[in-house]
C-alpha cells in the first residue's frame, strides 16, 4: 500500500516496521495485565517529520469483525489542538474544511463527532463553519466488514480508491501540521 500511496503523496513515509508503519501488537503490560495483546492490526503511512500520530496520515485497522480506513490526525495532542484552533481562525481555512467535509459525506464518508460543547475562548461562535472548533481531530473514515476483496491484493485498489477521495482532507491537514503560530 505504501509503494502506491507514492503516487499521491511521493514523500509519504512507509516503513514496514514495528512501532513505524505498523502498530505492535502487544498492549502496555502495565494497564493490561488481563488482555496484553490486541484484538486488531493497524497501519500507517504519515507525511512529514514530526511523530507519526500528529502527521496528516493514511490509516487502517482491522480485526475479524470490521475493517477502519481513515485519513487525517485522530486526536490532537495540546499543542497542536491549539495550532488547529488558531489555524481554523482564518475564514478561508475554516470554509476550505468545511467544504471538504461536506464533499466526503456526500461520498458516504464519516466524520469523527464533535468532542467539545463549549467554543473555545476568543472563538466567535457567530462566525460560519464555526462549529469545527469544537474538535479535537480533523479526520475521515469509512469501515466494512472483511471480504472477499479484504482477504485478497485488491484491497490494495480499494483502500487507494478510498485514499484518493480522501486526499484533499489529507493535504489540509498536511497544510496543518506545517503552519506555526
Amino acid at each position: 500500500m505504501g509503494e502506491h500511496l507514492q503516487i499521491l503523496v511521493p514523500s509519504i513515509n512507509a516503513i514496514p516496521k514495528t512501532n513505524k508503519s505498523l502498530f505492535r501488537i502487544y498492549r502496555d503490560a502495565r494497564y493490561h495485565l488481563s488482555d496484553p495483546i490486541k484484538t486488531r492490526i493497524g497501519v500507517i503511512f504519515w507525511q512529514g517529520q514530526t511523530h507519526r500520530m500528529q502527521s496528516s496520515s493514511f490509516y487502517m485497522h482491522y480485526d475479524s469483525k470490521e475493517v477502519f480506513v481513515a485519513t487525517g490526525i485522530r486526536n490532537f495532542k495540546p499543542p497542536l489542538l491549539a495550532t488547529y484552533r488558531e489555524y481554523i481562525q482564518n475564514r478561508e481555512k475554516r470554509a476550505a474544511l468545511h467544504h471538504i467535509y461536506e464533499v466526503l459525506k456526500a461520498k458516504g464518508y464519516k466524520l469523527p463527532e464533535p468532542a467539545y460543547k463549549r467554543y473555545p475562548r476568543d472563538f466567535d461562535k457567530d462566525e460560519p463553519h464555526a462549529y469545527l472548533a469544537l474538535y479535537r481531530s480533523v479526520y475521515a473514515f469509512t469501515t466494512f466488514v472483511p471480504d472477499k476483496v479484504f482477504h485478497s491484493e485488491k484491497i490494495i485498489d480499494r483502500n487507494f480508491k478510498i485514499y484518493e477521495d480522501m486526499m484533499p482532507l489529507q493535504e489540509w491537514v498536511y497544510e496543518l501540521t506545517l503552519y506555526e503560530n
